[in-house]
């Protein structure tokens, strides 16, 4: 049910961003144009939390909080359907947060 390949989009202060996730047997592994994503996640139903390691690899791409470099993100949502909608938060400055929409693409066979 929640293992699959994911779109996700970030609205934040700096902007909009979005990329892709693979969630499977309890990691969170994606990225988009700067950022690289490894995590881990828990689900029981309806709600969904992952602990993620951003990971910037290209200088020139700012996130959606507008901060550079590395940081860790908690994403807390619930399963709507094929949606994941939810809020995403720096883990060390938990006041800053961020809206997270995952759409599923596909399951992992």
């Amino acid at each position: 049910m929640i293992e699959g390949l994911w779109t996700v989009e970030f609205k934040g202060p700096a902007g909009v961003g979005g990329g892709v996730v693979v969630v499977t047997k309890n990691q969170v592994l994606g990225g988009d144009s700067g950022f690289a994503y490894i995590g881990t996640y828990e689900f029981k139903a309806p709600d969904f939390k992952a602990t993620v390691s951003v990971k910037q690899f290209n200088a020139t791409f700012q996130n959606v909080f507008g901060i550079r470099g590395n940081f860790d993100l908690i994403i807390e949502g619930k399963l709507q359907g094929t949606d994941i909608v939810g809020t995403g938060t720096l883990a060390n400055a938990p006041t800053a947060k961020i809206a997270v929409h995952l759409k599923k693409l596909t399951d992992i066979k």
